[in-house]
């Protein structure tokens, strides 16, 4: 069989283009930035806010503390996440008390998107004291998602994630000094 030239020769073009459209989408991924410049080192990033979090109809919001750290390029970690109290319950969870909220798997791998942020394997185990028609909460949120009110100069967040029958969403602001200081781009 023969192998048509031309035909071999506009393959390769097109391998080409498609090869150098990748490679240009790679290099245009967003980093970690320290007031516009490339973070090189290690930087740790506090926030303060809530979580709801919803089992189908039941559910509660927590204070929670959480930090962020990255030594730069596209990826960072969630190195602490912790529930300060829960209170507001509705449904099966009205009247309950928390008992113990654990952090599992910690750290916790931190994305960078082009304008926000995915946290993966988020995984949360909650107790309740007895009396709580729920005993407890074991749940891990595959991928969420967390959105910069400014991807260049963060200084809150939003996220939310959700698997079968839970989801968990909140806010956040980064705590002083920081808020402004990090960003993405």
């Amino acid at each position: 069989m023969k192998i048509d030239k031309r035909l071999l020769l506009a393959g390769m073009a097109i391998a080409a283009t498609m090869f150098a459209a990748v490679s240009a989408s790679a290099a245009s991924a967003a980093v970690w930035k320290d007031k516009g410049v490339n973070v090189t080192k290690l930087i740790s990033i506090g926030f303060t806010g809530g979580q709801v979090f919803e089992l189908g109809t039941s559910g509660m919001s927590c204070e929670i503390l959480a930090t962020l750290t990255t030594e730069g390029g596209s990826t960072g970690k969630i190195t602490k996440w912790e529930t300060k109290k829960c209170s507001g319950g509705f449904g099966e969870l009205a009247g309950c008390e928390l008992s113990a909220s654990e952090s599992k798997s910690l750290p916790w791998t931190v994305d960078v998107n082009t304008t926000d942020l995915t946290i993966t394997n988020m995984r949360t185990r909650r107790t309740f004291k007895a009396g709580c028609k729920i005993s407890e909460i074991d749940k891990t949120l595959t991928t969420t998602t967390v959105t910069l009110n400014t991807p260049s100069a963060i200084t809150a967040v939003e996220y939310t994630g959700s698997i079968a029958g839970y989801k968990a969403f909140g806010s956040f602001t980064v705590d002083a000094p920081n808020s402004g200081t990090y960003g993405i781009g």
